[in-house]
């Protein structure tokens, strides 16, 4: 007696989808991330994939949870180890010039352009990361309000350097790295709060 056709298990975790979905965003863009691309990217089915997700949509919304529970995460990683003002700037240096994230955090801005919620998403984590500058250098003797400032500027050098980095080959090969402007920021801030400028630290 025949018995009925058992359906196909599906092909690896919800993870590995989402993985694979930001592999083809950094690679070539929002619209690439395409339920057949991703697995052929794979190396399966493309039914399998509507074992975890609904619809392409399915999918992005899921990259999205996940890149804004990384990167919330990280932001909060410092509070909960208790680290130096030094570890902390070091650490966020590391990971904007973390050359695998780059073509990722460009896309996500470029698709962040295409639509209001991921804008906001964005945004929201964009003020969590000049919060988290701001905190390192009142540490180090900054006023709150020339520390929210010069939180701002990082912020927006970061992205101006991502940007050019993702759509110049030449500057990306330049000498002179993030890592090193980010630096010079902060002593160039640090010399003017040394002369007085910005004031005492408030405490």
């Amino acid at each position: 007696m025949a018995t009925p056709q058992q359906a196909p298990k599906p092909s690896f975790q919800p993870e590995r989808w989402i993985d694979a979905g930001f592999a083809r965003l950094g690679a070539d863009g929002l619209d690439a991330v395409r339920v057949e691309v991703v697995a052929r990217d794979l190396g399966v089915s493309k039914g399998s994939f509507y074992w975890h997700f609904r619809d392409r949509e399915a999918l992005l919304d899921a990259m999205l949870s996940r890149w804004e529970k990384d990167e919330t995460e990280w932001l909060r990683h410092s509070t909960v180890e208790h680290e130096s003002a030094a570890a902390r700037w070091a650490r966020f240096v590391r990971r904007c010039i973390d050359s695998e994230r780059t073509p990722i955090e460009a896309a996500i801005r470029a698709w962040a352009r295409r639509d209001p919620h991921v804008a906001s998403v964005v945004s929201a984590v964009e003020t969590e990361t000049t919060t988290f500058i701001a905190d390192v250098l009142r540490e180090i003797g900054f006023t709150h309000s020339a520390a929210e400032s010069w939180s701002a500027l990082a912020l927006l050098v970061y992205l101006g350097w991502l940007d050019r980095a993702t759509r110049d080959a030449a500057f990306a090969r330049s000498d002179r790295s993030l890592g090193e402007f980010l630096s010079e920021l902060i002593l160039a801030a640090s010399a003017r709060s040394s002369s007085s400028i910005l004031g005492p630290k408030i405490e």
